[in-house]
């Protein structure tokens, strides 16, 4: 009896199907009946020759399976890391935003109040002096700058504490929700703080170079007789 040719996606019904074929050519060779012993070998035949193919065909989907596995870990490696670094590069901009803000709203306030004291001490100018008091408006600007620079610095923290929370425990959705709010109030602060520094620095300028309409008070120092 011939063996049965079988495959490992081989269906139940194309296996009985081939063992019908492989009986109908018995039967036109001119066996009329079929040997139980033969019937036995030929069927155990079959069998191994399945279980071999199945085998095979077993190890190259674990063969892929694994290759698979380790393009995803490649792949999620490398979005994890990617991820990181950007995250890394966020906070970086905004620390290096803030320190910028503070840095040239606080050069700013010092240089005005270097002026201010100077003229005072010089005696060139008074104490509410029109040409004091809008530099020291330009100087309130700069110090409120200062502020909202600072203030956002320690949101920041806060907003960074918040994701964390959110990150250690996903069903804490509310801490999200709080992170993002305060990132939102630490950028507004972040350009407020510019925002004071150009508007300062325009009020400054306004104060020294345009005519005041009020004459400023020069004070000669007295000599002693």
């Amino acid at each position: 009896m011939p063996i049965i040719q079988t495959t490992y996606n081989m269906k139940a019904s194309e296996a009985i199907q081939q063992i019908l074929t492989d009986v109908a050519s018995a039967k036109a060779n001119g066996n009329q009946q079929i040997i139980i012993a033969n019937l036995e070998a030929y069927l155990a035949s079959a069998l191994t020759k399945a279980q071999a193919e199945e085998s095979s065909a077993g190890a190259e989907q674990i063969t892929e399976a694994e290759h698979n596995l380790e393009v995803w870990k490649a792949q999620l490696t490398a979005s994890t890391n990617h991820s990181i670094e950007m995250f890394k590069s966020v906070i970086e901009a905004g620390q290096t935003a803030l320190r910028s803000a503070i840095v040239i709203n606080g050069g700013a306030a010092a240089a005005l109040l270097a002026f201010a004291g100077n003229a005072i001490t010089k005696g060139q100018s008074l104490s509410g002096d029109p040409l004091l008091s809008k530099v020291g408006l330009g100087l309130g600007w700069f110090v409120a700058g200062i502020g909202f620079a600072g203030f956002a610095t320690g949101l920041r923290y806060l907003g960074q504490f918040a994701y964390s929370a959110w990150h250690a425990n996903r069903q804490r959705s509310y801490a999200r929700v709080i992170g993002d709010v305060i990132n939102c109030m630490t950028i507004a602060l972040g350009i407020a703080s510019f925002t004071t520094f150009f508007i300062g620095g325009y009020s400054t300028y306004s104060a020294i170079a345009k005519p005041s309409e009020t004459p400023i008070t020069y004070v000669t120092p007295q000599r002693g007789g």
